[in-house]
């Protein structure tokens, strides 16, 4: 009796999984996947020149953050200057009385000024050039200068000076007053050269962190799988799970860490409209990220449960497997198809990346070809529909009648 015991637990222990550990597998995956969204998030935002332009243009677009901007110009370009003094040099003895009238009446317009050239297209031109420059100049920073960046002290500012003579120009202020703005002013200090070295050390593990940490998340899904024994298409379903609880937490954090952002940096309550967009723009490559997540995790879902006892799930399989044995090459086409569908519908980041496009191939390739085998070795001979509506021997001409 003993060792019919023994024997009776050694499946369990040996080929039957281990299904707590699998469980634990797939917690520790989607702690790591949640942190893989977060770092791909800052690699593409902060690290890439294209994202970083378009969103700038993006946050240029908005009409809250537009309207703080032109009033940030206009208060650069009366600090700058002296516009009643410089007025009063120019207009005749008898109307110097009208410089302070003036000067205070062109102050209290400049804003709604701005933001009219802020729409401009020229202005915008001027805009996405100046956030260009900076980033890239933040990139070779990072990447460990390079001549006279390094010379100079190393340091990154947003350049508006172009967008500030525009508006003293729009504005009608003479030539001369506008010359004399200097050359710091309009701009915004991105990083100091006593934050380069610790710019640079975080720049590295921003682009280490995206590719380590997805690796580990697929690994742990993967060793989940291993270890759920005869439970693997559970284990399967879970990680797909997991992904989308991964996609989801992230798009709550965002949530909360936009409001905490806000409520703690901005105490003019005027300005938090502007903050809160800057905060949404800025993020919502971020939501591509999350979004990604979730879409994968319910592909990864569906084939598991296409692999599953459902009655749903096994009648599909039994209505495919003649199709799947005798028209194996018009099945692949429609898998190759659906391939394409996914691809071009699916809101996946990864999709719109060759190597994203190739690994999805490879795991697409892999899963249909189990999910062919399962279904052929369960269902060996069942006939198509069309097939068993058939009779076996059409009944010919009746003799009497002929």
């Amino acid at each position: 009796m003993a060792s019919e015991a023994s024997a009776a637990e050694q499946p369990a222990s040996s080929g039957g999984g281990h299904r707590k550990l699998s469980l634990a597998f797939v917690i520790v995956g989607t702690l790591l996947a949640v942190l893989a969204i977060f770092s791909i998030w800052a690699n593409r935002q902060a690290l890439n020149t294209d994202n970083w332009v378009h969103t700038s243009n993006r946050l240029l677009a908005n009409k809250k953050v537009e309207e703080r901007l032109s009033a940030y110009l206009a208060n650069e370009l009366f600090a700058q200057v002296d516009v009643k003094e410089e007025l009063e040099k120019q207009l005749p003895s008898q109307l110097k009385v009208l410089a302070g009238p003036a000067a205070g009446g062109l102050q209290e317009v400049a804003p709604k000024v701005a933001e009219r050239l802020l729409a401009s297209a020229q202005v915008q031109a001027l805009w996405s050039d100046a956030n260009r420059a900076a980033h890239e100049t933040l990139i070779k920073l990072l990447d460990g200068g390079s001549g006279a960046i390094s010379s100079e002290g190393g340091e990154v500012s947003l350049d508006l000076n172009e967008v500030l003579t525009e508006v003293g120009a729009k504005l009608g202020v003479d030539e001369s007053i506008v010359e004399k703005l200097p050359e710091s002013a309009g701009k915004l200090t991105i990083l100091k050269s006593d934050q380069i070295s610790t710019a640079q050390s975080i720049a590295k593990v921003i682009r280490t962190l995206p590719i380590v940490l997805t690796v580990l998340a697929l690994l742990f899904y993967g060793l989940a799988i291993w270890q759920a024994g005869p439970r693997r298409r559970e284990a399967l379903r879970a990680a797909g799970i997991g992904f989308i609880v991964a996609g989801a937490f992230a798009l709550f954090l965002r949530s909360i860490a936009g409001h905490a952002i806000v409520n703690s940096l901005v105490e003019v309550e005027a300005n938090k409209p502007a903050v809160e967009a800057v905060w949404s723009i800025a993020t919502s490559l971020l939501v591509t990220v999350a979004t990604s997540a979730i879409a994968f995790g319910i592909l990864v879902f569906i084939g598991a449960w296409l692999a599953g006892p459902t009655k749903l799930a096994t009648r599909a399989r039994r209505e495919t497997a003649p199709y799947l044995r005798e028209q194996a090459g018009a099945a692949a086409i429609a898998a190759f198809l659906l391939w394409l569908a996914i691809i071009a519908w699916v809101p996946v980041a990864a999709f719109r990346k060759p190597l994203g496009i190739l690994l999805f191939a490879i795991l697409f390739a892999v899963g249909a070809e189990i999910l062919r085998r399962r279904t052929l070795a369960e269902f060996p001979a069942v006939e198509s529909k069309s097939e068993s509506e058939v009779p076996p021997n059409p009944p010919g001409p009746d003799p009497a009648t002929s």
